[in-house]
């Protein structure tokens, strides 16, 4: 249906029937604005303020394209001449207007036909809707970067089962090299070996920095995991500054291993946006020293600085000095949350055309878990094993018994139900590397069916994947006790774990 309201003009020194209707208008929190082809005829004191002028009789007379754009007013337009037509109900549609003095708001407005002076009219509604818009912007920026994080986790998982047979193949080719004095062949494969692990650490960091589940509290080398945070916005730094670090041997401290990486990435990241492109003398200063009971990591910056007005709000949700392109607002709150979670603090300080210090203070792990990064103890080494491996990717199952066979004998199965069936025939393996997902059946399916049929024989699994871990896997993972290593792995950490395995009866 369509609406048609019959008003009379209302303002001072007009005499008006109608002073209560007249006082809900001018009290009404949302703008309201008569109009007639583009002139506004009234404006209620809500509208005025949400224009940012002084008084209703510098809009009355003026044209809406003083603050509305021509292609606002076009879309605008065809609104109200398709609901003169259909009879539909008016919907709010989100426009930016422009304000006195020249800032844009988003402006939520909803249309209506009315007689105004005996003539027809269109009357609008506003509602300022700017910070929900931007809310919502944010949010969905944070969906975003969420879905990169699992992607970020999957092309991870991609990678590792191709890079695992090519840093094996490496491995071996570096063997063979050895023992035939051929030192040309030595040196292109160590070119290989380097290039592989290199690419390791770029996937190991993307899969760490896609994980969003619940990480475990416990000692953290920091060192490490500032390496592994640089390397992550190398490409970022790159043209903006260099890295000056002070990082001396420092204990362990309480925390969790990828919430740190993402706070240092996020502080990283900052302090180089603070510094253009180009610019030439971009430093970023990492400090670090060990107190009593606690570790304090500085990260300075020489780039812009912030004013002492807006230094205190720069832990706020959504609050950002970057532009809308080039920040969301949310880092150095999750920063923030992240570090206080873990018992430390974090504090900021800043002079403009300076610099900014971002202070953080983590608790010594040895005030709370004895400060020892522990590792399982090695057992004896053992003499000739039969091994079954276990993997859906037939170069991997390939390398790995190349690997192996010179000192043990090795049975590998590309298919999980085969290796399952191997297993309930012939119980004489002393270890089975198994891969935790593959298709059909997983390493879970072929332990739990091992476990039922053949009761203590599970615990000689091991299990290596390419992760990330799905919340089954992950629970699975955390019920048995079984020791499970990432891909990709190199020979020796492939002939270390044979080494270390124990082998129960």
């Amino acid at each position: 249906m369509s609406y048609h309201w019959k008003l009379e003009r209302m303002g001072p020194g007009k005499p008006n029937d109608h002073s209560d209707f007249q006082t809900m208008v001018e009290g009404a929190p949302d703008g309201m604005v008569i109009s007639r082809d583009g002139i506004v005829l009234f404006a209620n004191p809500a509208a005025v303020r949400l224009l940012g002028y002084d008084s209703a009789s510098e809009l009355v007379g003026g044209s809406m394209a003083q603050f509305l754009e021509v292609s606002s007013l076009a879309t605008m337009r065809r609104r109200i001449e398709k609901m003169r037509a259909t009879g539909e109900s008016p919907t709010p549609r989100e426009y930016p207007a422009r304000r006195r003095d020249g800032t844009v708001i988003t402006a939520e407005i909803s249309s209506i036909f009315i007689e105004f002076e005996g003539k027809p009219a269109v009357l609008a509604f506003a509602r300022d809707v700017t910070e929900r818009v931007r809310l919502r912007a944010q949010l969905a920026h944070a969906d975003r970067l969420a879905g990169l994080g699992i992607m970020a986790a999957g092309v991870a998982h991609e990678i590792n089962n191709p890079l695992q047979f090519v840093m094996l193949a490496a491995d071996l080719l570096d063997r063979r090299s050895k023992a035939n004095l051929d030192a040309e062949l030595e040196t292109l494969v160590g070119n290989i070996r380097n290039g592989t692990q290199r690419i390791a650490a770029i996937v190991r960091d993307l899969r760490t920095y896609g994980q969003y589940e619940d990480e475990a509290v416990g000692p953290v080398e920091l060192d490490r995991v500032f390496d592994s945070a640089e390397r992550i916005v190398a490409h970022e730094l790159r043209s903006r500054a260099r890295i000056v670090k002070d990082f001396p041997v420092l204990p362990t401290v309480l925390g969790a291993y990828t919430r740190l990486e993402q706070v240092f990435v996020n502080l990283l990241l900052n302090a180089a946006h603070a510094i253009p492109e180009g610019r030439g003398d971009g430093q970023i200063s990492i400090r670090a020293q060990a107190g009593k009971h606690e570790v304090v990591v500085e990260v300075t910056d020489n780039g812009a600085g912030i004013v002492a007005e807006l230094l205190p709000r720069v832990f706020e949700p959504f609050f950002t000095t970057k532009p809308p392109s080039a920040g969301s607002g949310l880092g150095l709150s999750i920063c923030r949350d992240i570090i206080t979670r873990l018992g430390g603090d974090i504090s900021a300080t800043s002079q403009p055309g300076q610099g900014t210090t971002m202070r953080i203070a983590l608790p010594r792990a040895s005030d709370a878990v004895g400060g020892q990064i522990t590792t399982p103890p090695a057992s004896v080494a053992p003499g000739r094993r039969r091994i079954l491996v276990i993997d859906d990717e037939p170069l991997i199952v390939s390398m790995v018994t190349d690997v192996l066979q010179e000192n043990h004998e090795v049975v590998g199965e590309t298919s999980p139900e085969n290796g399952l069936g191997r297993i309930l025939k012939d119980a004489d393996f002393d270890l089975v590397m198994c891969d935790l997902m593959m298709p059909g059946m997983s390493g879970m399916d072929i332990y739990a069916e091992v476990a039922r049929e053949r009761p203590g024989f599970e615990r000689r699994f091991v299990f290596v994947t390419a992760g990330p871990y799905n919340g089954q896997a992950e629970a699975f993972l955390a019920g048995v006790p079984n020791a499970r290593l990432m891909k990709p792995l190199s020979a020796t950490q492939i002939q270390g774990l044979v080494q270390q395995a124990s082998y129960p009866a």
